[in-house]
């Protein structure tokens, strides 16, 4: 079952039930709200967003794992997982359930509702933040995905056969050290340390030479600088490789 079909499952078992009377005694945000489903029609309420951002900040203010009957958090959640879905229509069952997931971490991260004050259309805020994490982190799984690495362990299966000690602990603790530095430089590249085109430069004019295998084509009048690429990596080298 989909996360996103067990929300809408959730909510349904959860619109009747009553606020818990201490929600109303903590925070003044709930003045007038009954139940569950009125608390959820609030946060969705476009033409009350001053009502929706004061108890958005209540709900974030509120301890979770003491309160009997829902968690702040979940009744967030379910709100602003309407939100999320009409803002991005059309995306298949599983990329929802990924972005519902991302929208779950940032409801959880600690110091949110302090990075939120002063602002307005909380919800909105919220909902679009969670969609450029998803983004962001979908963007950097594909360009893992995109960039042909020739440390990948079958391409160094030739060490086996020409190790005439047939000593394979080398091997073994040799592609340890390139898996290690592959992980290494998708960090950098992330962080911005490297840029992609400093790592193909890498790859094009030092890796896959190195392994004879084939470069590929590159376009007429395309500068490969690999002094500079193989000082971006340097530091990688050394951490990952040099031992």
């Amino acid at each position: 079952m989909y996360l996103s079909t067990q929300l809408r499952t959730l909510e349904q078992n959860l619109t009747g039930q009553p606020l818990p009377r201490n929600w109303r005694a903590d925070h003044p945000a709930f003045d007038g709200v009954d139940n569950i489903g009125t608390l959820i029609g609030a946060l969705r309420d476009f033409t009350r967003q001053d009502r929706a951002d004061r108890i958005v900040l209540a709900l974030l203010d509120m301890p979770v794992g003491r309160r009997p009957h829902v968690e702040p958090n979940t009744v967030l959640l379910i709100a602003l997982s309407s939100r999320l879905r009409a803002a991005h229509r059309g995306m298949p069952a599983e990329s929802s359930d990924d972005l519902l997931a991302d929208l779950a971490a940032l409801l959880c991260e600690p110091g949110l509702a302090v990075s939120l004050e002063g602002r307005g259309r909380l919800c909105e805020v919220l909902t679009r933040r969670a969609g450029r994490r998803h983004q962001r982190r979908h963007a950097t799984r594909q360009r893992h995905a995109d960039h042909f690495t020739p440390t990948d362990a079958h391409h160094f299966d030739w060490m086996i056969g020409t190790n005439l000690h047939g000593e394979q602990e080398d091997t073994i603790v040799n592609r340890l050290a390139l898996a290690d530095f592959r992980t290494a430089v998708n960090d950098g590249i992330d962080r911005g340390e490297i840029s992609p085109t400093q790592w193909t430069h890498y790859i094009n004019g030092v890796l896959l030479p190195a392994l004879d295998l084939p470069e590929p084509a590159v376009k007429a009048g395309t500068r490969i600088n690999i002094p500079r690429a193989r000082h971006s990596v340097a530091n990688h080298i050394h951490q990952a490789l040099a031992a």
